[in-house]
C-alpha cells in the first residue's frame, strides 16, 4: 500500500484535512446556501449560524485534523516496529475478511465513541474541554471535528485500539475513516436527511439520526452514540425529539 511502503505520510496528512473539508464544504454549499430556501423544511433548528460559530467550528476542526494527521507518522512507525495487525495483502485474509473488518471497525468506534462521550459529559473535568464542542447549539457540517485538543486526543484513541486488535488492510482503514467523517458531517448537518418512516421501523430505528444528535448538542445528558443508538437504548440514555 502506498502510505506504508514508501515513506508518504505527510501526503497522507495532507489528504486527511482535504477530505474533511470538501466533505463538509460540499454539505455548507449545499444546504445552508445554493439549496437553502428549498431545504428550509428539513431544518431542525431555525436558527442560522452566526458568523462567529463558523469561525470556532473551521478552527477547531483544522487544529483537530492536524492531530489527527499527526498520528499517520506514529502508525506508520508502529506498523514497522511490527507491533501492529496490520497487513498489505488482501489475500492474506480475503475479500470478505476485509469487508468484515470495515463493519467491525464501525461497531468498535460506536462502542469507544458511546463510553468515551459518556465519560466527557459525566466527568466535570472532561466536560471542561468537551464544551468547546458544545459551543454549536445548531450545529453546521463544520462543526463535525470541532474539539478541544485534548478532546482529539481521546477520540483518536480508537485507532490504536483497532490496529493492535484487528488485522486490518490499510485499504479497509482507509474506507473506515472515509466514512466516519462522512457520517460525523450528516449528524452535525442540522438538516434531517433521514425518512420519517425509519424511527419506527426495527432496524432503522437503531439508526443515530441528525436529528438525535442536534437534540444532544440542544439538551446535552442525552444521545451520546454515534452510527447507532443501540448503546443509548441499553443504557437509557436515548431520548426522542417526539
Amino acid at each position: 500500500m502506498f502510505f506504508f511502503e514508501e515513506n508518504n505520510w505527510v501526503a497522507g496528512a495532507i489528504i486527511f484535512i482535504l477530505r474533511y473539508f470538501i466533505i463538509a464544504g460540499i454539505a455548507y454549499f449545499i444546504f445552508y446556501i445554493w439549496k437553502k430556501k428549498k431545504l428550509s423544511p428539513s431544518k431542525i433548528q431555525q436558527k442560522l449560524p452566526e458568523a462567529r460559530q463558523l469561525r470556532n467550528e473551521i478552527f477547531f476542526s483544522f487544529f483537530t485534523l492536524l492531530i489527527y494527521s499527526g498520528t499517520s507518522g506514529i502508525v506508520l512507525y508502529w506498523y514497522k516496529k511490527g507491533i501492529t495487525k496490520i497487513y498489505l495483502d488482501v489475500n492474506d485474509y480475503g475479500v470478505f475478511y476485509l469487508i468484515g473488518s470495515i463493519l467491525l471497525m464501525i461497531l468498535l468506534h460506536d462502542a469507544y465513541f458511546y463510553w468515551t462521550h459518556k465519560l466527557m459529559h459525566s466527568s466535570k473535568w472532561l466536560y471542561q474541554f468537551h464544551k468547546i464542542h458544545h459551543q454549536s447549539h445548531a450545529p453546521t457540517p463544520w462543526a463535525a471535528f470541532a474539539f478541544h485538543p485534548v478532546e482529539a486526543l481521546i477520540s483518536l484513541g480508537i485507532i490504536p485500539l483497532i490496529i493492535f486488535i484487528i488485522p486490518i488492510l490499510p485499504f479497509a482503514l482507509i474506507l473506515f475513516l472515509t466514512f466516519m467523517t462522512l457520517y460525523n458531517v450528516l449528524v452535525h448537518l442540522g438538516h434531517e436527511t433521514f425518512p420519517e418512516s425509519s424511527i419506527y421501523h426495527p432496524i432503522w430505528k437503531l439508526q443515530n439520526t441528525t436529528t438525535n444528535h442536534d437534540l444532544h448538542h440542544q439538551i446535552g445528558r442525552s444521545n451520546y452514540g454515534f452510527y447507532f443508538s443501540a448503546w443509548d437504548r441499553i443504557m437509557g440514555t436515548y431520548k426522542s425529539k417526539q
